[in-house]
Formats: structure tokens, C-alpha cells, sequence
């Protein structure tokens, strides 16, 4: 399903005009972190499925079958800096895209869409953060395009 209709909101499409709308960034918890994710990468929220290992040298993400493509997944809860990562059935995984590359970030919950609220500070060069939002209490906005590129 789609973003919007996983969350039952209604899809707000945007007019041709020079009017821009702020980027909508989507809330995804994992344990008792939260982290946003731009909704422009974001494919489809998928309901959970067990992911089968890929042994490999260097080690492998674990991958998933969507649609008869393999999708590597990542746990929020380890970029998050968890060292266990519990899955369970009620959890969700956030279909990914962005460069021609798609994968899967395996979350307990996507919890809504907000809009980006730019908050201050400069993420490190090492992070997988590529910004921060809700400048009430900042939280990191995924930097997906690096994900996915660390999952090939």
C-alpha cells in the first residue's frame, strides 16, 4: 500500500503553480527512537516478513521478497545505534527508492507524516543523518540515498 493509505491520509497531490509545499518527512519508530524519512523516497510501507540471510565476504544485509525482486534490509533500531534488534510480526518495513536503487528500513511502527521543520545542527560526516527536524525536540531525517548505497 501507499504511504498515505497505510496511514489513512488522503494523497495530497500539489498544483502546477510556482507555490511549493515544505517536504513532508515521514515518523518511524524503532525500540524508543524515532527518525524521519523523506516521504519523496518513500515507496510503500510493507507489514513485516521474516528476512533471509545472504552469507557472504564482507558480511551481507539480510534481503527480502518484494515483488519478486530481492531488497536488502535495514534495521532502524542498529541505526539507531541499538545493539538488538527484537522482530516481531506487528512491525513494518518502509519500501525505499532513490537512484535507481530500492531496499527496505524494517521499523516497529510508521507513526505519521509531518512536515520538515528545519532544526539546527550539522550532522557528522559519518552519520547516516542528512539533516535534522522538528526543531521543538530535533530528530534526524534518514539520509536515504546513502543507505541505500551502503545496502548494494
Amino acid at each position: 500500500m501507499n504511504i498515505e493509505g497505510a496511514l489513512g491520509l488522503p494523497h495530497a497531490s500539489t498544483s502546477g503553480d510556482a507555490v511549493t509545499s515544505p517536504e513532508e518527512l515521514v515518523v518511524v519508530r524503532a525500540a524508543h527512537w524515532r527518525m524521519l524519512v523523506p516521504l519523496s523516497h518513500v515507496r510503500r510501507v510493507h507489514p513485516a516478513v521474516m528476512p533471509t540471510a545472504r552469507p557472504g565476504a564482507p558480511a551481507l544485509s539480510p534481503v527480502v521478497s518484494v515483488e519478486g525482486a530481492l531488497l536488502p534490509v535495514a534495521f532502524a533500531a542498529s541505526l539507531a545505534g541499538g545493539t538488538r534488534v527484537e522482530l516481531e510480526g506487528h512491525h513494518q518495513m518502509v519500501e525505499l527508492v532513490a537512484d535507481g536503487l530500492r531496499g527496505l528500513l524494517w521499523v516497529d511502527a510508521v507513526e505519521d507524516v509531518v512536515p520538515s521543520d528545519p532544526a539546527p545542527g550539522d550532522p557528522s560526516p559519518e552519520a547516516l543523518v542528512a539533516r535534522w527536524s522538528c526543531a521543538g525536540r530535533p530528530l534526524p531525517v534518514l539520509d536515504v540515498p546513502r543507505l541505500l548505497e551502503l545496502l548494494r
